[in-house]
């Protein structure tokens, strides 16, 4: 019995494998043994050690290096390449779902090399919810391009070519390897690019390479520039059009010959399928306009080989079906072919299989070649030693511009085939071919691929690997003459991949390849004068130059060529220029003019401001030079005279951060939300038609179905009315983590645009830190401010003017605790009331909106902690763009004289959880490498990527955290604490009282947290403010409107149901004393109440409420929820009162609703459909009634009779 084999650091006993090992086995059959019992995919790698301790060293165990060593052990210990099996390294970190996105794109080419430089031959990342690996290892390469047991070309959603397989699903490239239609394909495919076929292929090459010199000699005498790429698209075009359909497009015709729209749709199909790969699956799996287009240009270029088969057919009726041998070499084209080729058994190709792999050809017969005779003119401008040894070898070859080229001609080139390699060595179009894990496997390295893995061979740096190539990033072509890289390893220069999924008409590439450059070089050499360096572009599937223009210029004659130039013992004697030996230039990723972008915002209390000002700033950051932050209702979106101006003057961005309340806008987007209704109306399709948009929409999910309601709106009809939107919609929830929310949403979408317009984010950088994570900057230099002389008199008690314009002040007139001391249920609810001024004019069902002050023992610590003079008063005269517009400074700006205490007391966000931002902003400030900030600014680093940790609960706001640590506050000058902080919000509370009983006199019913359950840092800031303030305090206020529905209605005979839970009471208080006032009885009109609370303990609030049930005004039931026992709850009474509540409603009825979300908005609505469905009849008896009444209640939203005023 063998030894128990297992792997170093793993348990012999657990996870070893037997293994019988025969007496007279070499040591290398005992590794393929233990290999393929491991899954380690190179049996070479293995050597056998005895077993030690887990935590031993690998460079400290001992190796057992005979079989007969082996056999003498119980149990043996494998390494891999010397190391022990360890998953594959990558960056870690980033941001949820984005995870490394920016390590890869946009610049995938520069990025592979640097992951690769960083990581090792082997390297993982993850990002968009998918796991990429890349590899630049020869070894690791021949394995993952083997098509065996370990790897094989499956298309799922993580590969490249997903999206190009929807719209050619079997053809030869994006079929699975046990797809049988690739088998099928690849039996008829291999013989029509066989080497019979080949030879009737070099006329037509010849004579599309003939005409294309033609063009160029008319490009000559013109003296015009061209681009590179383009030219190479016609001419491998027309010969792909040829070969492929037996077309002749034309595109060679003349100077002025244009590309045949089949190889633009061609092109847009390629480019749309890289843009949907690099956005990710979750972006593919919503409606987006890539996938639109993607179809539209799918259904076109079907219909183009539909009806070219169809003339295929009816022109060459002669043509017998027959072998494909025969077939290869007497058929027209490869159309013709396919459709009367036979196997071996008679059977044809099925024609749907023939379309699909006519468009193959045309796609990858023109994309490869153009490209690559794009960087091989880029080559002959270059490097111009080598253009002229490439022009000599061809006069030494006995080739001349006006004599045909032979295939064997051809095959004798030598130079010319060095020229090619080492062009496709550095600049191979091909640069991603990946294939599948089709098990957990161990690659060379002692790295674990996982199962299911897609594993990419970035061949570029395969082909620079310099282990494997001496100065690699040097264009060298006569290396190839070299024994070193005759000898290289065979998997180090693989341009057409490898394997059976390798490119199977890459001897028609070459073959095109080669005669098109004979041609062109025995007749011109080439000129760079492209404006600026060289890009490559990001939005193609394949490596391409995207702006590289040349000029022609006439080739000198053979004549004068000197072929001493040859002659390797004359190149040795005159010595090689040292132009010719500098680094090639390595192409940057392509970058676009960046668009003007407008960061829209609209809310009630300044979030999506705050928001909209973040992205300002990156923005800008990331190299956006016309940036504009505006309110929606300000923005050209609102006008559409504006709209058509932008979309008339430049390219544009929208990024549009809108909240929503109960369902409907913020009050500043009132009016755009009826210019939406008004458009979808009157059907203006193009109301925003050149609009590129994206929305992020700030809400609550205790809202329940009204939750992301209007930023849905918002998003739906701008698209609905011509609008381009470039990103999926994203979604906040302020009951859970609104600021992750919105940083990972963001971030996606800066990587998406980064891609898209070739931002550059790395850099040369090898740290992997990114644009889009980098901190972002303070800007506190842009704060300009100035301290104002001390009067000398005493600092005044109260604010001179408003914090927030159009607030006034009101009085506390009295301030009482409804519930009860000592009650089981620790929460309170204060019944406040203020006497207010004139110009405080409400109706019944409004709110008021309180600018709390903070608490004056937090202030006195953090007025030391800062060291600031309490009553020095200072202002801030101007911020630069940089500065956020929801931070404090923006706030200040212009507002005159303030002193540090009144910062503190109004303006200062001390209680508001502290933001992701804030603390990376903190972070940034501290300075690095002193020992007294290191315990904090680990700490901080920490906090500012995590979702949630005990930091945060430590630190819950800006206060605890600078009393937790006061040596930050060493850190902190007046203008950074001024970007740092956000400005203080106003809190809006339900009026508990009608103006028609005293229009000066206001009440409010707030609900306060308890000391006993609630620690004093997460008590809320508003509610503990109006808890502490005594009478007589004066308070900053205004009233704000309530939704339009949210008012009693005009008609006394309306019949009125109100549902309340808690502080939900205030609003229905307030309608109760307006009927009161009006004189109405419940016995004539039913008004109703329905309330559920926690507390029997409050005989203040029964005795009101139960003085409006004695004088007649209102009819109550209410329903307590007693402690240890099940939650009752408001809505349950509507149920139990069922019959009631339908002949209300059945009488033209009002539903209100007022109070949590969470615990009487759904509740309510839940119960109401149970009584349409169950009493009313709702829905009939079709089946569908869960459809019907959620349509009855929408019907009764709409008509004003159903209003909801609920809250988080």
């Amino acid at each position: 019995m063998g030894p128990m084999f297992y792997l170093h650091g793993k348990s012999a006993e657990q996870d070893g494998i037997r293994v019988d090992v025969a007496s007279d086995a070499t040591l290398d059959q005992l590794r393929q043994a233990v290999a393929a019992k491991f899954s380690i995919a190179l049996p070479s790698t293995v050597s056998f050690h005895k077993a030690v301790p887990v935590e031993t060293v690998t460079t400290d165990m001992p190796s057992l290096e005979t079989v007969d060593a082996v056999l003498g052990e119980k149990d043996v210990a494998l390494l891999v390449s010397g190391k022990k099996v360890r998953p594959v390294p990558g960056p870690t970190g980033g941001l949820p779902i984005i995870g490394g996105y920016s390590e890869i794109y946009p610049d995938f080419m520069g990025n592979y090399q640097r992951l690769l430089t960083r990581y090792g031959h082997i390297v993982h990342v993850s990002y968009l919810g998918k796991d990429v690996y890349l590899t630049d290892d020869p070894d690791c390469a021949g394995i993952v391009l083997s098509e065996g047991e370990y790897y094989s070309k499956m298309i799922g959603d993580n590969h490249p070519l997903f999206p190009l397989k929807s719209s050619i699903p079997n053809g030869l490239f994006t079929a699975d390897s046990t797809n049988p239609a690739w088998s099928t394909s690849h039996k008829f495919m291999m013989t029509a690019m066989g080497a019979r076929a080949m030879r009737n292929y070099v006329k037509i090459m010849d004579h599309t390479a003939n005409k294309l010199v033609g063009c160029f000699n008319e490009i000559c005498e013109k003296e015009q520039t061209v681009d590179g790429f383009s030219w190479g698209l016609r001419v491998a075009g027309q010969t792909i059009g040829e070969v492929a359909v037996g077309i002749d497009f034309g595109m060679v015709n003349n100077s002025e010959s244009s590309i045949a729209r089949i190889f633009h749709v061609i092109g847009e199909n390629l480019t749309l399928a890289q843009i949907l790969f690099r956005k990710g699956r979750v972006y593919r799996a919503l409606p987006n306009p890539e996938a639109r287009a993607q179809k539209r240009s799918a259904a076109e270029f079907n219909e183009f080989v539909r009806n070219e088969s169809e003339r295929t057919l009816r022109e060459r009726t002669q043509t017998p079906d027959m072998p494909y041998a025969k077939a290869a070499v007497e058929t027209g084209s490869l159309l013709e072919y396919m459709l009367h080729a036979t196997d071996e058994e008679g059977k044809k190709m099925d024609v749907s299989l023939v379309h699909e792999n006519v468009l193959t050809f045309l796609g990858a017969g023109q994309v490869t070649t153009s490209s690559a005779l794009g960087w091989l003119w880029f080559c002959l401008a270059t490097f111009p030693y080598y253009a002229r040894k490439l022009y000599a070898s061809l006069i030494a070859a006995g080739l001349s511009k006006d004599k045909e080229i032979t295939a064997d001609e051809i095959a004798k080139l030598e130079y010319l085939d060095w020229f090619i390699k080492e062009m496709q060595r550095l600049y191979n179009p091909a640069f991603q071919p990946t294939r599948q894990a089709q098990k957990d496997v161990i690659m060379p390295g002692g790295f674990l691929v996982p199962k299911g893995a897609q594993v990419t061979v970035a061949l570029h740096s395969v082909m620079v690997n310099p282990e494997h190539w001496t100065d690699p990033l040097t264009f060298n072509p006569d290396r190839w003459g070299t024994p070193a890289v005759q000898k290289r390893h065979k998997h180090a220069f693989i341009p057409f991949a490898a394997g059976a999924r390798g490119c199977i008409g890459f001897n028609f590439a070459l073959q095109e390849i080669k005669l098109v450059m004979a041609r062109v070089v025995l007749n011109f050499t080439v000129e760079n004068v492209t404006e600026g360096a060289v890009i490559y572009d990001p939005d193609f599937n394949l490596y391409r130059p995207l702006n590289f223009r040349m000029r022609l210029h006439r080739q000198v004659p053979p004549s004068e060529v000197d072929l001493r130039v040859l002659d390797k013992d004359a190149e040795a004697e005159a010595g090689v220029p040292e132009a010719a030996k500098e680094a090639a230039p390595k192409p940057a990723v392509g970058v676009r003019t960046l668009p003007r972008l407008w960061a829209v915002h609209a809310s009630n209390n300044g979030t999506c401001l705050g928001m909209a000002g973040d992205v300002a700033a990156r923005a800008r950051r990331l190299g956006f030079t016309e940036v504009q932050v505006v309110s929606l209702q300000d923005s050209p979106l609102a006008d559409a005279d504006k709209t058509k101006s932008v979309v008339a003057q430049e390219s544009n961005l929208f990024l549009v951060f809108v909240a929503t309340y109960n369902g409907e806008p913020p009050d500043s987007a009132l009016g755009f939300s009826d210019l939406l209704d008004r458009a979808m109306k009157n059907g203006e399709q193009d109301r925003f038609s050149g609009i590129n948009f994206a929305v992020f929409g700030a809400g609550n999910t205790q809202w329940g179905p009204t939750y992301q309601a209007f930023p849905k709106k918002v998003d739906a009809n701008i698209a609905a009315l011509g609008g381009n939107r470039v990103f999926e919609k994203g979604s906040g929830d302020a009951n859970g983590d609104q600021d992750a929310h919105f940083t990972e949403w963001i971030t996606r979408l800066w990587a998406a645009t980064a891609a898209n317009f070739g931002v550059d984010i790395h850099g040369n950088s090898l740290s992997g830190e990114s644009l889009l994570t980098v901190p972002p900057e303070h800007n506190a230099e842009e704060v300009k401010l100035a301290f104002v002389p001390l009067g000398s008199g005493s600092a005044a008690p109260m604010l001179a003017q408003p914090p927030v314009p159009g607030f006034v002040q009101v009085r506390v007139k009295e301030n009482l605790e409804l519930v009860e001391e000592g009650t089981p249920l620790p929460r309170g609810m204060r019944l406040m009331t203020f006497d207010v001024p004139d110009a405080f004019a409400y109706r019944e069902g409004d709110h008021m909106e309180v600018f709390p002050e903070n608490d004056p023992a937090v202030v006195e610590r953090l007025l030391v902690l800062l060291d600031f003079v309490a009553d020095a008063a200072f202002e801030v005269k101007e911020i630069g763009e940089g500065v956020n517009p929801k931070s404090l400074a923006a706030l200040l700006v212009g507002r005159g004289p303030i002193s540090l205490r009144e910062l503190l007391v109004y303006y200062a966000d001390l209680a508001g959880p502290l933001q992701r931002s804030s603390l990376q902003v903190i972070a940034s400030l501290i300075p690095a490498g002193e020992p007294k900030y290191k315990a904090v600014l680990d700490e901080l680093t920490t906090a500012g990527v995590a979702d949630s940790t005990a930091f945060a609960q430590k630190n819950r706001n800006f206060a605890t955290l600078l009393t937790n640590h006061p040596v930050l506050a060493q850190t902190l000058t007046l203008q950074r604490l001024l970007v740092v902080l956000r400005a203080t919000q106003p809190r809006r509370y339900s009026i508990a009282s009608s103006p028609l009983v005293d229009p000066r006199r206001v009440r409010l019913c707030v609900g306060v947290e308890d000391p006993r359950v609630v620690q004093h840092d997460h008590a809320g800031l508003c509610s503990s403010f109006l808890k502490r303030v005594p009478v007589g305090h004066v308070v900053w206020a205004r009233a704000r409107k309530a939704q339009e529905t949210f008012h009693l209605p005009d008609d006394p005979k309306v019949p009125v149901t109100m549902v309340a839970a808690g502080t939900g009471i205030s609003a229905f208080l307030g309608f109760l004393e307006h009927r009161r006032a009006q004189g109405l009885k419940a016995t004539d009109t039913p008004f109703r109440l329905y309330y559920g609370t926690s507390y029997h303990d409050m005989p203040q609030l029964r005795s009101l409420i139960s003085s409006y049930v004695e004088d007649d005004t209102v009819l109550v039931e209410a329903v307590y929820s007693e402690e240890d026992a099940p939650r009752r709850f408001a809505q349950q009474l509507l149920t139990r009162d069922a019959l009631k509540v339908w002949v209300d409603l059945s009488n033209g009825g009002h539903v209100y609703v007022c109070g949590s979300a969470v615990r009487v908005g759904d509740g309510v609505r839940r119960s109401l459909m149970s009584v349409a469905e169950q009493v009313g009849g709702v829905g009939g008896s079709d089946g569908d009634g869960d459809e019907a009444v959620k349509v009855w209640l929408a019907q009764l939203r709409k008509e004003g009779r159903y209003s909801e005023d609920v809250f988080g």
